[in-house]
């Protein structure tokens, strides 16, 4: 197969899915090299003295250590070849990474928990009693038209529920786009899970056709392109995660107390307009992947 080479975060998700494999599952060889000098020093420590096993000791944990380097070098390499097997082992691993950088960013975002989620409860009680408060001094305004204090607070109180109504219709907003733009990265983590489907069941009729070269032409021609079709889909994802962490999102309520009604409103709606703009630009990088397709 022709060989993808691919540079950038996916390679380096390539270099951290080898390491992790080596964490996981590790190098038997070099492993039981290691178990081996162990032993052996200890034997060589109750025979001798303790000083002396340990220059074995100290060659075997280099030697498990240069083995493991070794090994995820030797992976990498493959991966960067084009080596199917090596690709499948960093597609699943980089959705699964995807997943969790999208799940971990959801929830510093959004949620009752988080600063939004907190601000806009306490813009959602408010509002109710603001419009509790309208309803009162409209009915007392009905009852003493020239009763100038009534008149007042009813002002106040309409005033303050417009405001409260603002704010909350911001946070609101915020929260859509956010999430329009988490789900779209779900959506291409789906696309993505298809290709390593696709990617299986075209080497597995690789592996049936062993005998038709023909058939293992096309093949191998099939998994390279889906292959870069699942880099084109990973990398639209990285830029789209980049570009979140970059952003920096803080809370549209900045340092207000949320005791402070009135001023949280304010600083919700000063802020919201730079907020907005620097989410709305997240969906950017989607529009700019539509025109390389």
């Amino acid at each position: 197969m022709t060989g993808m080479r691919l540079s950038g975060s996916l390679d380096d998700l390539a270099r951290n899915c080898f390491e992790h494999e080596m964490r996981e599952g590790g190098s038997e060889i070099w492993i039981a090299v290691f178990a081996a000098t162990v032993i052996l020093g200890s034997v060589l420590s109750i025979l001798t003295t303790p000083l002396a096993a340990f220059p074995l000791i100290a060659a075997g944990a280099i030697g498990w250590m240069y083995g493991r380097k070794i090994q995820v070098s030797s992976r990498l390499r493959a991966y960067r070849e084009g080596d199917t097997e090596a690709l499948q082992t960093v597609h699943q691993f980089a959705v699964r990474q995807f997943r969790e950088a999208i799940e971990s960013h959801r929830a510093k975002t959004l949620g009752s928990d988080t600063d939004w989620g907190k601000a806009r409860e306490s813009l959602t009680r408010a509002l109710d009693q603001a419009g509790r408060s309208v309803a009162y001094w409209k009915v007392r305004v009905e009852q003493s038209p020239d009763n100038e204090l009534a008149k007042g607070q009813f002002d106040v109180a309409n005033e303050l529920r417009a405001k409260l109504r603002l704010a909350l219709g911001k946070l609101n907003r915020r929260a859509d786009v956010l999430l329009n733009f988490y789900n779209e990265c779900e959506a291409r983590l789906t696309v993505m899970n298809r290709y390593n489907r696709d990617m299986e069941e075209t080497r597995r009729l690789e592996e049936l056709s062993g005998r038709a070269d023909m058939v293992i032409a096309g093949a191998q021609g099939a998994l390279a392109a889906i292959g870069q079709e699942f880099v084109r889909e990973a990398q639209a994802v990285g830029r789209a995660l980049s570009g979140l962490a970059e952003v920096q999102i803080k809370s549209l309520a900045g340092e207000a107390p949320l005791d402070n009604i009135e001023y949280l409103a304010d600083r919700v709606i000063e802020n919201s307009e730079s907020e907005e703009r620097a989410i709305g630009a997240l969906d950017e990088v989607w529009t700019q992947e539509g025109r390389h397709v």
